[in-house]
């Protein structure tokens, strides 16, 4: 056998050495490492209910990452297309949690909830996996909407108070264990023509206010329930006269034994001015309901119960729902 050269021997080494890197892997008989699949589905929850109803969407361009367990390095990042869906493949076997970017989903959108699986694992076994993310508007108490500045769109869970059938303006007043508020501009889904006391409703709405009170205006109300009908409140009527310095206003009130001195016709509405001695109030008859008008006589008492509503120059007015609302004696 002849005698290689030094140089023809590191000519061939390198040789050797590229083709044995030419054949890693599958050409050698070792299998290809395996992969899976991560699939996202991202809806917006637009009537509230924390499940996806007829009434949801589905959310193009939320930007979805794949974090590696442990690190929280991104693995793959994708927008979702115009079904709301991202689907990931190839993605090496191991355990994950899927986010979303705040910043994809505009100032008013946020994540609600991750439902389904939130943190992924692939195995061997189990290599496909799944994950509904929920999108919706914040959620908030009634008494962080009342401080919220106009224009936010917020979701909160109430019970009604006052239909928006009852009154001409078409407002509904709703409340929870926090406080009460006015809605405008009401309309309502699932095709309901009104609303009752007692309804348990979630409500989509843009703070706003009217006659220098906070609202939630355009507000969209889902009926999910009913419970019983709220209790109003007894107060006297210098308190219900000032909705007790605002606290009050939008609540459900009751006044007792309110002594009538004073009845005036405010097209088209109806006004009663009464005391209980501790102060004046207005009682306003609306239009919308069969009050029987002539029964309210300077000199007799009434108890009433209704909404607390402003009139714009720092006194309130109380609005009985229906003439099951007042007795007159």
């Amino acid at each position: 056998m002849a005698h290689l050269s030094n140089g023809t021997r590191l000519a061939l080494a390198a040789t050797l050495l590229l083709a044995a890197c030419d054949n890693a892997g599958t050409g050698l008989g070792f299998p290809a490492e395996k992969a899976g699949i991560v699939q996202a589905s991202a809806f917006l929850d637009r009537d509230g209910s924390r499940t996806l109803t007829a009434a949801d969407t589905t959310f193009a361009g939320a930007r979805v990452a794949l974090l590696a367990h442990g690190s929280g390095d991104t693995v793959k990042s994708a927008l979702t297309g115009a079904n709301g869906i991202i689907r990931f493949t190839n993605v090496p076997l191991g355990e994950y949690r899927i986010v979303v970017s705040a910043g994809s989903l505009g100032d008013t959108v946020q994540v609600a909830a991750i439902d389904t699986a939130a943190e992924v694992k692939l195995t061997a076994t189990v290599d496909s996996a799944k994950a509904l993310i929920r999108l919706g508007y914040p959620e908030v108490t009634l008494r962080q909407a009342r401080a919220l500045p106009p224009g936010k769109r917020v979701f909160v869970r109430a019970v009604v108070l006052s239909g928006v059938q009852v009154f001409r303006d078409t407002t509904s007043h709703v409340s929870d264990s926090s406080s009460a508020m006015r809605l405008t501009r009401v309309s309502l889904r699932g095709g309901l023509t009104g609303n009752t006391p007692g309804d348990s409703v979630s409500v989509l709405g843009v703070t706003s206010t009217r006659v220098g009170q906070p609202t939630l205006d355009q507000a969209i109300v889902s009926r999910f329930g009913a419970r019983q009908a709220p209790l109003p409140i007894i107060i006297g009527t210098g308190i219900a006269g000032t909705a007790s310095g605002g606290l009050l206003d939008a609540a459900l009130v009751q006044i007792v034994g309110g002594l009538i001195s004073d009845t005036l016709t405010i097209t088209p509405d109806f006004r009663v001015t009464v005391s209980d001695g501790t102060g004046s109030l207005f009682i306003l008859l609306d239009i919308n309901q069969p009050f029987v008008r002539s029964s309210f006589q300077i000199g007799k008492h009434t108890n009433a119960r209704g909404v607390l509503v402003p009139d714009g120059v720092g006194a309130w007015y109380l609005k009985p729902r229906d003439p099951s609302d007042t007795v007159v004696f």
